[in-house]
């Protein structure tokens, strides 16, 4: 009979076998007393090339168990795991994520010295060491923080629910009986999930500590097109959280849209005709505005300008998704949101440019300077 093992590890996966592979590799190397774990992997309804893979790879060091479902999202892939997960620990991550050596050894000693059954430990996830990185990149796990706070975090500190980055994130197994549906599965998306899940631990009494020294890679590449996209898919998961949890509104940027909303119906006439020429081409404006950012994207080093520019173009497309996954006045709030945001940034981004002795794309500018 298998002993209970200490860490049941839930990595969801979705037509992504190479990632998937290194994962597995990944976590045949875990070393220390933290390494007796199983690994519940759940395909959620990928090609063949996953089943693959899965059938294919034969760990030695722990305790393989495979499922699929049809493509449902990551929620309801984790929710499969935990019905079956039996270790001590549950360790949320993904199938692009590469475990650290010593992982699992740092979250069990995170365990021990917090000595409370109701503490989450977040690792640290990190870009791979030698992956050429995007200003993008630099950006969003840095002072932007837009996917991950760990620039602002302290080892050792305990943080919110906003926090559960199911990247590398692990609790007591009995934690998460208390909420036994689980993750909710009314998102479809790999945004929010887990914060709604995290929120509902923490009225539980969950706290979150961080613990710097339980690494991981994250393998995933982002240019700021991409990055883009990515935020307008928060922004709607955002107005479902909201629309489930109406609770959360503050943390959700409801507010700055009732400013926005009012913005757009009491502004001035020469506002009014700026946001009926941006809300008549909002995809062309976006457009221009991202490739402001795109001709500096790979530049070696970043210039110092492209941290406020890029804060204030990923914080305009989620606000915009918001506003139309919200509902009231979508294509007037969402130009009023780009008209306050992209225009001052813009005009601040080409000077800073200017000062380090770089030049913006003069059209596009323009034509985002002339809504002014």
């Amino acid at each position: 009979m298998m002993l209970r093992p200490l860490f049941s590890v839930i990595l969801p996966t979705w037509n992504r076998p190479g990632d998937l592979l290194r994962a597995l590799k990944a976590w045949e190397n875990q070393s220390g007393p933290g390494g007796d774990f199983e690994l519940l992997v759940v395909d959620d309804g990928s090609g063949p090339s996953t089943a693959r893979v899965l059938a294919e790879f034969r760990p030695q060091r722990f305790h393989l168990r495979c499922f699929r479902q049809e493509n449902s999202g990551p929620a309801g892939a984790r929710n499969r795991a935990l019905s079956k997960a039996s270790g001590r620990y549950v360790l949320f991550t993904g199938d692009d994520i590469e475990a650290s050596p010593e992982l699992l050894e740092s979250h069990a000693r995170a365990h021990s010295a917090a000595d409370d059954p109701r503490v989450a430990v977040l690792g640290h996830t990190a870009w791979p060491p030698g992956l050429p990185l995007t200003a993008t990149m630099r950006h969003i796990d840095g002072p932007g923080a837009e996917q991950f706070s760990y620039y602002w975090m302290k080892d050792g500190e305990s943080y919110d629910f906003r926090h559960f980055y199911t990247s590398n994130i692990s609790l007591r197994r009995e934690l998460t009986e208390v909420e036994p549906t689980g993750f909710s599965t009314e998102f479809p998306a790999a945004a929010f999930e887990d914060v709604e899940y995290g929120y509902r631990l923490s009225r539980h009494g969950m706290r979150i500590v961080y613990a710097r020294d339980a690494l991981a890679f994250h393998h995933h590449f982002y240019d700021v097109e991409g990055f883009f996209r990515r935020q307008l898919r928060c922004g709607e998961m955002a107005a479902l959280l909201w629309r489930m949890r109406p609770e959360l509104g503050r943390w959700l940027s409801i507010g700055d849209l009732e400013q926005l909303w009012q913005h757009a119906a009491l502004g001035s006439g020469r506002l009014k005709r700026s946001i009926d020429r941006v809300s008549g081409d909002l995809d062309s404006f976006e457009a221009r505005a991202i490739s402001l950012a795109r001709l500096y994207d790979r530049v070696q080093p970043m210039p110092r300008a492209m941290d406020d520019y890029l804060h204030k173009l990923f914080r305009y497309a989620f606000l915009r998704s918001l506003a139309f996954g919200v509902g009231r006045m979508p294509a007037r709030s969402a130009a009023a949101a780009f008209l306050s945001l992209i225009p001052p940034a813009a005009k601040d981004f080409a000077a800073g440019l200017r000062l380090e002795g770089l030049f913006p794309p003069t059209e596009d500018l323009r034509r985002i300077l002339g809504l002014c």
